[in-house]
């Protein structure tokens, strides 16, 4: 739909930021491949909204969010910046801001990102993600049971991903809470049931630390999913 919308109006910003923004959602969340022709395709679809129109706040957030997901830290937290300035409301925007702060290991900026992005929007259909990262960001810190707390948050959204129990699993893993973790890995094994570390490993594509991608994948073997 937004290819057609933007084949009917070429000069129409919000077709090309939410048609890259999908892009990246669809490998994400919906298991579709990652490859860099992909990734260039979003990265290009994001930059025409952005030169169509650089007052828009999404467009400059979808941009951001493409370079999240190349794993160009630095690039995504400018173009959020631009786009929390043209609209400090877009909850989405400090989320993907928190993401790469979490994935430079810069936690505390990154805990603040995702408190504003809940505090601006509490009843978002979306906020199971804010919460989400926002666990998997305690994670990486090894703050297990934070980790915890905050994914049963995510999971507790209706129309909350399994991503979210994932990182319930990966928390309760580390900490060992052997009924806990039973008890998670079977949920997680409902909503996804062909879900296992090279899952996790592919889907979680976005993150570049070796230690942060190793400390989660642990924790899931110690849950004991298989590889």
């Amino acid at each position: 739909l937004f290819r057609r919308a933007i084949e009917l109006d070429p000069k129409f910003a919000p077709a090309y930021s939410r048609l890259a923004n999908s892009i990246v959602l669809s490998m994400v969340y919906f298991d579709a491949e990652s490859t860099p022709e992909i990734l260039d395709d979003a990265l290009a679809t994001a930059r025409t909204a952005v030169n169509i129109d650089d007052k828009d706040a999404w467009a400059h957030f979808a941009l951001g969010r493409v370079h999240l997901a190349r794993c160009e830290y630095d690039l995504c937290i400018a173009e959020c910046d631009i786009s929390i300035k043209l609209n400090p409301y877009l909850a989405q925007a400090h989320c993907a801001l928190g993401d790469s702060l979490a994935y430079m290991d810069r936690f505390g900026e990154s805990i603040s990102r995702f408190e504003e992005a809940i505090r601006l929007t509490p009843h978002d259909p979306w906020r199971w993600g804010f919460l989400s990262y926002r666990s998997m960001a305690h994670l990486f810190m090894k703050q297990h049971e934070a980790a915890a707390e905050w994914a049963n948050k995510a999971i507790l959204v209706p129309n909350c991903h399994y991503s979210a129990n994932a990182h319930l699993v990966a928390a309760l893993g580390h900490m060992g809470r052997v009924d806990d973790m039973r008890a998670a890995v079977e949920e997680l094994l409902r909503k996804k049931p062909e879900f296992s570390c090279s899952l996790a490993r592919k889907t979680l594509f976005y993150i570049k630390s070796s230690a942060q991608m190793e400390h989660y994948l642990d924790g899931l073997r110690k849950a004991g999913l298989p590889d």
